[in-house]
């Protein structure tokens, strides 16, 4: 397991009269995952939880505007949703099976309705364990599927290849690639920040280019 420590600022809304709140030495634990994903994980993932639960931010958290990892330390422990059914999983559970078994299609922390991210998750799950689940078959119902017990079992599911420095830059050129660097404002995908964009109700361009998207996403706009 992680231990990490961050700090940054977040917003308590992303219209006009939301605040920027700074946070520092906020703690939180998380599956390990590969080291290139820590910074992803915790922004998009662990944060919000970690906020929550650190009783000196009380306001409103709605999104992250800046994040540094200050510290991370590996503990010993498990996850633990080891044992638990997947179809019973909390949000900061599902949180927690995505990071530890990079399963990136489950939903972020309260990005829609619990019971569809549990779907989700249990699609993904049972992919990764190698028993991928038809939903578009004759009589497919959710709630019929059996309980889906989560086990440490190794299983890890595979993070898209990394590209090349030239196919990064033809990629931003044409408004499909991923930045480069490793500072806050260089942690996510394009595709990402439209995701992040959908799940806020922020409406993008289709041809919108990586800065501009990353500025109106993740940015302070005044």
């Amino acid at each position: 397991m992680f231990k990490v420590t961050v700090s940054g600022s977040y917003r308590t809304g992303s219209g006009k009269g939301s605040e920027i709140v700074d946070f520092e030495n906020v703690t939180g634990v998380m599956p390990e995952c590969a080291e290139e994903l820590i910074q992803s994980n915790v922004m998009r993932r662990m944060l919000p939880i970690w906020i929550k639960a650190d009783k000196k931010y009380t306001q409103r958290y709605d999104m992250v505007r800046t994040c540094y990892i200050d510290k991370v330390e590996t503990i010993k422990g498990q996850p633990g949703i080891v044992g638990k059914d997947v179809k019973e999983l909390a949000w900061e559970e599902l949180q927690e099976l995505m990071v530890w078994k990079n399963l990136r299609k489950i939903p972020t922390f309260r990005s829609t309705d619990l019971r569809i991210a549990r779907e989700i998750a249990y699609l993904e799950y049972s992919k990764l364990l190698g028993k991928e689940i038809n939903t578009k078959a004759k009589g497919y119902n959710y709630v019929n599927l059996p309980a889906l017990v989560i086990k440490d079992d190794g299983k890890i599911a595979a993070t898209p290849e990394t590209k090349t420095n030239e196919e990064v830059l033809q990629g931003e050129q044409e408004n499909t690639g991923v930045a480069t660097g490793s500072g806050p404002d260089k942690t996510f995908t394009l595709a990402e920040l439209k995701q992040i964009a959908k799940d806020k109700g922020i409406k993008l361009p289709a041809n919108i280019s990586y800065a501009r998207a990353f500025e109106l996403v993740i940015k302070d706009q005044k």
